[in-house]
């Protein structure tokens, strides 16, 4: 007979901060796109900052890690997601199934 783990559900924090995740990640993901004019320099450091972020999970003995990367030349905007489960690189499913509590 197998002996199945019990998970224990997320917290409410958590759960908030994986569905911003997965919200920030559709609102860029693929993004590689050409703009005529991003602004000034100052504004497009101001926006890098804002979204260049990390989000770390501790739950059931694992560390779940997001790191949005952004980019924001005069005329690009570049994104990358990266996610990982103890330091092994992953993808979005890896908190999708967080937040459906797989």
């Amino acid at each position: 007979m197998a002996v199945q783990s019990k998970t224990q559900p997320l917290t409410p924090e958590a759960l908030a901060q994986v569905g911003e995740v997965l919200d920030h990640h559709d609102t860029y993901k693929n993004s590689y796109f050409w703009n005529r004019d991003n602004g000034n320099g100052q504004s497009r450091t101001a926006r890098e900052r804002q979204l260049n972020f990390t989000v770390s999970i501790e739950h059931d003995g694992h560390c779940y890690q997001y790191v949005s990367e952004v980019s924001i030349s005069r005329t690009n905007f570049y994104y990358k997601g990266r996610f990982t489960k103890d330091g092994n690189k992953s993808n979005v499913s890896l908190f999708k199934k967080l937040l459906a509590g797989k």
